[in-house]
């Protein structure tokens, strides 16, 4: 392929192979599918809204609509409605911004400007026609889609390597002293509001909880001080202190049905709330102010299994466009602080089956990136990324280089389970034409959780763990696709122990952090002079001689891939 890298033709070249001309089909199949739906406009005059963007001054919007129909019983016009995600018709609506012709290619601009301290740049825009005296929408909301022209923040995106982890506060020494590029936070979004920060947004004050801010700062600054990419997670436990925040028609489940909520836009209450979050930590830790960058954002977690992203009992259609919607608003108050920040959210390894341990809502993970893609297209372009969190099957055992031997890992578009054996069925999915970005460029996917246990059992299987972390690495590595590897676990999780999994690169002993042999295996593996060396136990631990058995077109970080040898006859 032209103007490939190597490694991305040996990807293209294995995409080709295992997609073939059923991708074909897949594409036919993605725009037809049955799982999504959308609202139907009773009125003979059809349109839709396109190109809905902040003009180059910053100061306006423009959009166009496309119109046609039998305009008998309208008085002949089209007119164009400000609407918020928590808003559903046009009842009692006589606001319009602007007024024009049925017909294609109808231009329209209006100021970005919606008040006093107020953009519209989380709205979204709808045509209307006026019947009876009362306006009826004919065609889907279309939101803004280029929020980042507006950040006074459009440094690229900080990547200096792939290795990550997800850090404990407490231990950052600990995690700094492994050489990481990148480091997971999370941010318990159920904690934000409280007291001791005074933050005015849209010309509301909120009261946020210094405690929590003061706590992050320490982290992110001393993270980013370090050369360290920042990856947020933001996480919403069910909030006292906020609840319009907690998804409109819930009520808290037991915390063995749910762990973490959905954003509540549904409401103008909690609509409001989420802006003043976002745009608060956004412009927090823009990397300007002296507290640290955060340069990723994840939105909520695993949103493939409500167990860690409750909603209510939805079908995956319904469910996904709520979620995009509230992902939209974190979305668009980062990008427009910070434009080439990455926002993401996660699924987990469940790519064509249900997650097997969820209580409550649950979905295929292709199926929640197709829906949240579909509707994505339909309601306005995000450049969105993608966090995958690829575990073994089944995660009680660290040797996910024969989970094909369970029948849920193969090399298939159609896999049930996607993790480090078949990790590039994921990275062939998101190079479909369908699925990239309108540069034509492969999404980000950042694998922001992963690990491997060192238990099985009563079984020691600190070696197994030690061979899987070397292993995994080499395959993001050499994946070109994948931007960034974050081990899930700096040291064990109690609760994770008791089931079975010790995720964790050290012990907790006494108290006292005790390093597992994947600690050192972590620590040197992306260091182009130590990673031969610290990885060769692991060839004889997984069976093969050679790495490049198992990854076409190996070659160890920081190195150029090694050149077949050249036979003579």
């Amino acid at each position: 392929t032209k103007g490939l890298c190597s490694e991305e033709r040996i990807f293209e070249e294995r995409k080709m192979r295992v997609l073939g001309k059923k991708s074909i089909g897949f594409l036919s199949a993605l725009a037809m599918s049955a799982l999504f739906s959308f609202a139907a406009f009773a009125h003979s005059v059809t349109g839709k809204i396109h190109d809905v963007n902040i003009t180059s001054d910053k100061e306006s919007i423009s959009l166009t609509v496309d119109s046609s129909g039998d305009s008998t019983g309208t008085d002949g016009s089209i007119y164009i409605f400000e609407i918020k995600p928590y808003q559903n018709d046009l009842t009692g609506r006589r606001d319009f911004l602007a007024k024009g012709n049925i017909g294609q290619d109808q231009k329209f601009t209006f100021t970005l400007h919606a008040g006093p301290g107020e953009l519209r740049l989380y709205s979204a825009f709808v045509p209307a026609v006026k019947v009876n005296g009362h306006y009826e929408m004919i065609s889907d909301r279309r939101y803004i889609e280029n929020p980042e022209i507006v950040a006074e923040n459009q440094d690229p995106a900080l990547n200096p390597g792939k290795k990550g982890l997800r850090v404990d506060p407490n231990i950052l020494d600990d995690a700094l002293s492994l050489n990481i590029k990148h480091a997971g936070v999370d941010i318990p979004t159920q904690r934000f509001f409280g007291n001791g920060i005074s933050y005015t947004y849209e010309n509301k004050t909120y009261k946020i909880n210094k405690e929590l801010i003061d706590q992050l700062d320490a982290e992110v600054k001393r993270l980013s001080d370090s050369g360290v990419a920042v990856t947020a997670i933001l996480l919403n436990a069910w909030n006292e202190t906020v609840p319009e925040l907690n998804p409109k028609g819930v009520t808290e489940l037991p915390k063995e049905q749910a762990v973490y909520y959905g954003f509540n836009v549904e409401s103008e209450g909690g609509f409001r709330a989420v802006k003043a979050m976002a745009s608060f930590l956004a412009k927090r830790y823009n990397g300007k102010n002296g507290h640290g960058k955060i340069t990723n954002w994840v939105v909520g977690n695993e949103i493939n299994n409500q167990y860690w992203n409750y909603m209510g009992d939805y079908d995956v259609s319904a469910y996904t466009v709520r979620f995009q919607r509230a992902f939209r608003v974190f979305y668009t108050a980062m990008k427009s602080v910070s434009a080439n920040d990455n926002i993401m959210f996660s699924i987990d390894h469940y790519w064509n089956m249900f997650p097997e341990a969820a209580p409550v809502g649950k979905y295929k993970g292709k199926d929640i990136m197709l829906a949240f893609h579909n509707y994505e297209a339909a309601e306005g372009y995000m450049d969105y990324g993608l966090a995958l969190h690829p575990y073994p099957y089944p995660m009680t055992s660290p040797n996910f280089w024969d989970d094909d031997k369970t029948g849920k890992v193969n090399d298939s578009i159609d896999s049930p389970v996607v993790n480090f054996k078949n990790l590039h069925v994921i990275t062939d999915f998101m190079q479909l034409p369908a699925m990239r970005n309108r540069k034509g460029e492969v999404r980000k996917i950042f694998l922001t959780e992963e690990g491997f246990t060192s238990t099985q059992g009563k079984k020691d299987k600190t070696t197994e763990q030690a061979a899987a972390v070397a292993y995994s690495y080499f395959i993001a590595d050499n994946n070109p696709y994948i931007s960034a590897y974050l081990m899930s676990r700096q040291e064990d999780n109690e609760d994770e122990t008791k089931h079975g999994l010790a995720f964790g690169l050290s012990s907790i002993v006494n108290h006292k952090l005790v390093p597992k042999p994947a600690h050192e295996v972590f620590k040197w593996i992306d260091n182009s002079s130590a990673t031969e060396g610290i990885a060769d136990f692991a060839r004889a631990v997984i069976g093969i001689d050679r790495w490049d058995q198992l990854i076409p077109g190996f070659h160890f970080p920081g190195r150029e891939a090694e050149k077949p040898d050249v036979i003579n006859y």
